[in-house]
Order: structure tokens, then C-alpha cells, then sequence
């Protein structure tokens, strides 16, 4: 998988998009996942896996990413726009110009104010789970609450015409063509926004619909027919349906595709293979051949909720008793994982190793019991996604810091609604198991949005360690600003350093690695270098 990255500020990239060799229309393509998305409604997503699957086949923005099996470079590109935006004033200003020939899934135009809705209700309780990136930008102080009490456009938002749409800012962001790529900017018909009814409602801008939604169950897309691959340089729309299935756990999902069915050889997992059948896998040619595997730029967390555990020296106490190395074993060995030391993934520009708690592979509990030998401790809670692969993770964690004197609480979370609880400040959890990767290949994207004091609201946060310090704030909002992007690497290197080793505000437990199964008779497939997921753009069936 290529690190390489372009932008194609002109818009000169080619549509369709290119043809798949070989591939043809037709089947159906079935997709395994554990649990229902917490939420499909477009200005409500961040959970990368569900961003994967929407931004391939149903949900256009006004920017993506180009992305091609082997080695060729990403490329940022024009999505709904014509290109990544257009600026004279050194990033204040940033002009799109839409597509021509571009429908809603019921044969109504897409316009610029149906993007400028899009923005405008993210500000309001229908955004609060999704990303922030373009909020912040537009409006630092957030004093702007939504358009459906009085209809009132979002602060610095304008459409002169009906393709054009204008962001004005009141200070400069160079990196706001990969904040428009983000599913704040689907579009959303005003007369169609039926608020917390849109999770069900929405209206697809890809190329697939909603035929049929079991809640809890199933998704059943079907070709879209107002989708024009002219007007989309990034997907195709090869299978004439894809079935999202729901409720097919880890162990589940390998073993269908191990010896898959008439049915599940034309699935695709989205989750790693099972920690106890990686061996197999690798030692089977025919199997590692439907395996799609490589680095990702997400690392594995424990948050530590600096607003309960408030003492440094306990926090770095966590960090050497922590147990690495059967949290890795049990994401399936280096095939899924390997070791983390720091916030930032080898996968991301500004990655330095560095290890501030040397504490070895299992961790060091005399080490830990020094740090808070003069200690008054409370029972702490470790809150988790209840999924088949963190159960056996959540005893490990407890066993490890129990042996350095902590008591450890479990507190198994069901997973369609862990980010929005633990996202609640109120929230009594001391630990939270938690992933992160950044929304773009910049290290801005994982410390504004993890460890900006400023950007903590009473809900939706992703800085689950409601970390808040004053001085680590303007040093992220310096280097967020900082137009020369491959300039500030070491800024960020030292930052993530000085972060652990002052502040301590998470326990880095693994890089994740991806290696996941796809049946015999799907092609097309390859490992997203954004989301790091199967990458759905041009999928289809073998015969």
C-alpha cells in the first residue's frame, strides 16, 4: 500500500472512473459486519468502518479520495466539486463549483444549498456525532446553533448560484480540501431533512440506494438510477446489489469465508480474521490470496479521563502497568497488530518512535506500584465495546493493572452506542478502550481532535480523555496553521512526545494492522489507505 499522496487542485482528473480489467455488471455482493452502524444519517458518521462502506456506495462529498490497488499514489480529488476548491487569499476562502448532472436517488438536482444545509445542520444537535473539522473552522466559538429554529445559513456559507458554494473563514485553513471530503458535506435537501428521522430517511448521492432496511439486520442496496458515472471519478457500480448484514461477529465472519457457502463466496468480511485462525490463513496460499493486508494509520487506545484520574504520576503508573503484548495476541498476533509506544501511527506524517514507559511487551508492575506507592485510589472503571474480541481483552487489562495495585472495574458497553455514551462528558468510565485514525494524512487529524481542550461540547466528543491543557492547545492550533504541511513533521513528533511524557493522557496499546478475509468470488477488492478497510469503489463479481 502506497504512503504517496496528490492533490489534484485543477480538477484534471478523468471521469468515469477508470474500469476494473475483467470485471463485469451483475450479483450480488454481501457485506459482514458485527454490529449496525451507530449511524448511516451522513452529518451524524465518524466511525471509520461505517465511512468506508458509505463514502464507497451511497455517500458523495464534496472532495475525496482517488485510491488504486498496488502501489500507485491517493490522490485527493473533486468529488461532488469539480476539483478541491479554489483560494486566492492564502486559505481564508474556499470555492466549489458542482458537478453538472448531479442527482438525489429520486431524480432531484443536488445544489449548492443542499450542501450548505448539510453544513448548516452539523452545528445542531443532528451533527453532534459527526466530524467538526468544517464547524470549527467556520465558526471557533460555536455560537451558531443550527438553521431549523429560524433558518438562519451557517456563519461565513454562501451560494451565489445553484453549483457554487463559498467558504468564508475568519482564519486561514490550508487543509480544508481534505475537510471537505468529510460527510459533513453530503448533501441534504432542506424539504427532505427529517432531523433525527434522516438516520432512516436519507437519500443516497452514490451509486446504490436503500431497497430494503431491517433495522438491526440487513441493508439492501440497490442500484441507483440517478447516479451518472460521468459525473464520478472515484466509484463504480458493478454488483446489482450489495446486502450490508448486521450481527456476524469476528468468529463468525472467518469462519463463513474459511469455507464459504453459495452464498459467502461472494462476502467480504469487515472485520480482521479471529486471532485463532490467523495461522491457518497465513499458512494456506489459497486462503492469504482472499486476505487484504497491510498497515493502517489507526492505533489502539486506552483513554484515560483526565477529568477522574486528575494525578500525572497515575496516569504514567497505567502506562507501565499496561499489558501490550496479550492485547496484541489477542488481535491476532503481528498479522493484526504490533506494539504502540506513541499517539501518533508509524502510517502518519510526524511519526517518531519514542517509548517515555519503557515497560517491556507484558508491562512493569513494580515499576507502576513505585508511581503510587503513596497513594489514595479509587476503584477505576474500563469501559469497553462489548464485541467477541475485546471480551477476552477487558480480564487481561484488569489482571495486568491489578498487579500494580489498581482495582479495575469492567464495564462492557454495547457497541452501536459506545462512542455516543463515552462522547458524553458526564460519563463516570475512568479507562475507555478506544481506536482512532486520523480523517486525513496529517497529524493535525488526530491532535486537534483528541486533545484539544477547546473543542470539548457537552457532546459527541472524541477527546475521550477530556484532556484540556492551555499550552498543548496553541501548540496544535500553531501547527494546524502552519501552510507547509511536510515542515512541521518534527513539530508533531516532539509534541506527541512532550504529550506522553507530561501529560500522559492515553495508553498507546497497538498499531492495527489489517488483514481481513473477502470470499472466492468477489474481485476488485484492495485495503483503503484512507479507512483502511476493504475499499468498496470497484467491487464486483467473479465468475
Amino acid at each position: 500500500m502506497s504512503h504517496q499522496f496528490e492533490i489534484d487542485h485543477l480538477g484534471q482528473t478523468p471521469t468515469p472512473a477508470p474500469a476494473v480489467p475483467g470485471a463485469r455488471r451483475g450479483g450480488r455482493v454481501t457485506l459482514l459486519a458485527d454490529a449496525p452502524p451507530e449511524h448511516v444519517d451522513p452529518t451524524q458518521m465518524y466511525i471509520g468502518t461505517t465511512l468506508g462502506v458509505a463514502t464507497g456506495i451511497f455517500h458523495r462529498t464534496l472532495t475525496g479520495y482517488l485510491e488504486t490497488p498496488g502501489s500507485g499514489p491517493r490522490k485527493l480529488v473533486g468529488d461532488l466539486a469539480t476539483d478541491t476548491g479554489r483560494t486566492t487569499d492564502g486559505g481564508l476562502t474556499w470555492t466549489y463549483t458542482l458537478r453538472e448532472g448531479l442527482f438525489f436517488e429520486d431524480g432531484t438536482p443536488i445544489t449548492s444549498r443542499d450542501v450548505a444545509h448539510a453544513v448548516a445542520r452539523s452545528f445542531s444537535s443532528n451533527g453532534v456525532y459527526g466530524p467538526q473539522f468544517i464547524q470549527q473552522a467556520l465558526d471557533p466559538e460555536r455560537s451558531y446553533r443550527g438553521p431549523y429554529e429560524d433558518g438562519t445559513p451557517a456563519p461565513g456559507v454562501t451560494t451565489p448560484d445553484d453549483r457554487t458554494i463559498v467558504f468564508s473563514l475568519p482564519e486561514p485553513q490550508p487543509g480544508f480540501p481534505f475537510m471537505a471530503t468529510t460527510t459533513t458535506t453530503t448533501p441534504v435537501p432542506p424539504d427532505r431533512d427529517t432531523r433525527d428521522g434522516y438516520e432512516t430517511s436519507w437519500l443516497a448521492t452514490g451509486p446504490y440506494r436503500v431497497k430494503e432496511f431491517v433495522p438491526g439486520d440487513h441493508y439492501l442496496l440497490e442500484r441507483n438510477p440517478h447516479w451518472d458515472p460521468a459525473t464520478d471519478p472515484i466509484r463504480s457500480q458493478y454488483p446489482d446489489e450489495i446486502r450490508w448484514e448486521f450481527g456476524v461477529a469476528r468468529q463468525e465472519q472467518t469462519e463463513r469465508l474459511l469455507e464459504p457457502n453459495e452464498a459467502d463466496v461472494l462476502a467480504v468480511a469487515t472485520f480482521d480474521v479471529a486471532e485463532d485462525r490467523v495461522a491457518q490463513v497465513e499458512a494456506d496460499p489459497t486462503l492469504l490470496a482472499r486476505v487484504i493486508a497491510g498497515p493502517t494509520a489507526y492505533l489502539q487506545y486506552v483513554y484515560i479521563n483526565t477529568r477522574r484520574v486528575t494525578d500525572v504520576d497515575v496516569r504514567r503508573a497505567l502506562n507501565y502497568a499496561f499489558d501490550r503484548g496479550t492485547c496484541v495476541e489477542l488481535a491476532g498476533g503481528k498479522a493484526g497488530a504490533q506494539p504502540g509506544t506513541t499517539i501518533l501511527a508509524p502510517m502518519v506524517p510526524g511519526y517518531r518512535h519514542h517509548d517515555v514507559f519503557p515497560a517491556g511487551p507484558n508491562g512493569d508492575p513494580v515499576k507502576a506500584k513505585e508511581l503510587i506507592a503513596d497513594k489514595e485510589l479509587r476503584p477505576l472503571v474500563f469501559a469497553y465495546p462489548d464485541t467477541a474480541p475485546n471480551r477476552p481483552v477487558a480480564p487481561a487489562v484488569k489482571e495486568a493493572l491489578e498487579k500494580a495495585g489498581f482495582e479495575i472495574v469492567l464495564r462492557p458497553v454495547d457497541k452501536s452506542a459506545f462512542y455516543s455514551l463515552m462522547g458524553n462528558p458526564d460519563n463516570d468510565c475512568d479507562l475507555i478502550y478506544g481506536v482512532w485514525g486520523p480523517d486525513f494524512p496529517d497529524a493535525s487529524g488526530v491532535f486537534d481532535v483528541l486533545f484539544r481542550g477547546d473543542r470539548l461540547t457537552d457532546g459527541g466528543n472524541m477527546n475521550l480523555s477530556y484532556f484540556d491543557d492551555a499550552e498543548i492547545t496553541e501548540e496544535i492550533a500553531r501547527l494546524g496553521q502552519e501552510p507547509d504541511r511536510a515542515a512541521v513533521a518534527d513539530g508533531y513528533a516532539e509534541l506527541d512526545r512532550r504529550l506522553m511524557a507530561e501529560h500522559a493522557p492515553v495508553i498507546p496499546v497497538y498499531y492495527k494492522r489489517q488483514f481481513t478475509l473477502f470470499g472466492p468470488r468477489v474481485g476488485g477488492l484492495f485495503l483503503s489507505a484512507q479507512y483502511f478497510v476493504p475499499n468498496l469503489t470497484r467491487m464486483h463479481v467473479v465468475d
